[in-house]
């Protein structure tokens, strides 16, 4: 009797544990978003458009994201933007993937400004970071403006990625988390669709920026900014990882997320890099991938499957036909 009560109580507890801490259930392993980027699609017309929302979705895919629409660096828009100095593209590109899209049932994220002196040292003056938010909570009312009425229109991407050389102090930290803070602040004032930043991690850093740190780094620079969705880039085609290191990345990623209430995403890269080449990686890598990041992640973006497994391009065909395959085996 005693042995039966000690092994009832051992199961009670049993119970509880796993009642309390179940056990995350891992999504399916596909795609439900891709990036573009607007060198590629900038002059398309309508019909180009809905040829490419059709390749997207045969592959399950129904959120394209634009990944930015203006350069504020060489002042540049691919919409009729009204802020002085610009020079606008020929096609309103912004107008016609969101006619398009709300034509075909396809969603589309915006993409806000980027300057490419965000790789340099400008990072880390104060200054510059305040011009670049400015100049991009112009774009988002410029946007909502012109382009709200779009059903197509379902989020926000800032372009902004950081990594974990961007911050290592407390005030670099800082002083992003206020950048973030007033781009995402001015998105929320005028739009309840959701945001989403991309930062990446190199594993061969890990030596002096542990994964502890990197996680910290997250949790401080994105806490209470308003941003919802962190779409962490697993770099396994730039190089900076292997897929020996996804799980852990992805964990301590996790943990970040939890700690301030962000969904966590992957970006999962489905190229490769040989030499100065960028190429299509192979489906077998990409499957694998997928696999390792499922377990932490509440979604998937593909960069990119518009270029690099685009069904439109005839060099492309073969890997849009793998991952098809692949697509029909693991689709709920």
């Amino acid at each position: 009797m005693k042995i039966g009560r000690v092994l009832n109580n051992w199961w009670k507890r049993i119970c509880y544990f796993f009642r309390r801490f179940p056990k995350k259930t891992q999504i399916q392993p596909t795609f439900g978003s891709s990036f573009i980027q607007y060198w590629y699609c900038q002059n398309w017309d309508f019909d180009r458009w809905i040829e490419e929302y059709k390749m997207l979705q045969k592959i399950g895919i129904n959120e394209i994201i634009l990944q930015n629409i203006a350069d504020t660096k060489s002042h540049y828009a691919v919409y009729p933007t009204k802020m002085d100095g610009y020079t606008c593209n020929s096609i309103d590109m912004v107008e016609t993937a969101l006619c398009a899209a709300d034509t075909i049932g396809m969603n589309v994220r915006i993409g806000l400004g980027f300057n490419d002196d965000w790789w340099s040292k400008n990072i880390y003056d104060q200054t510059w970071l305040d011009d670049e938010a400015e100049v991009n909570k112009v774009i988002v009312t410029e946007i909502v403006t012109m382009y709200g009425g779009h059903r197509a229109l379902t989020g926000w991407y800032i372009p902004y990625e950081f990594h974990p050389l961007t911050a290592l102090s407390f005030v670099q930290q800082a002083e992003l988390n206020r950048f973030f803070q007033k781009i995402a602040g001015t998105i929320k004032v005028y739009s309840k669709k959701n945001i989403m930043i991309a930062p990446f991690y190199k594993a061969q850093l890990t030596w002096n920026i542990t994964l502890a740190s990197w996680s910290y780094f997250v949790h401080h620079i994105l806490k209470d900014t308003g941003i919802d969705i962190l779409a962490l880039q697993d770099s396994i085609g730039a190089g900076f990882n292997t897929l020996e290191h996804l799980d852990e990345i992805y964990a301590y990623t996790k943990k970040a997320a939890d700690e301030i209430g962000m969904i966590l995403f992957a970006i999962t890269e489905t190229f490769e890099v040989n030499a100065t080449e960028y190429l299509p990686a192979q489906q077998s890598r990409i499957r694998e991938q997928l696999s390792i990041e499922s377990a932490h992640v509440s979604g998937f973006v593909a960069f990119s499957a518009d270029h690099y497994q685009n069904g439109n391009e005839l060099t492309q065909v073969t890997g849009y036909e793998d991952y098809y395959r692949y697509y029909l085996d693991h689709r709920k």
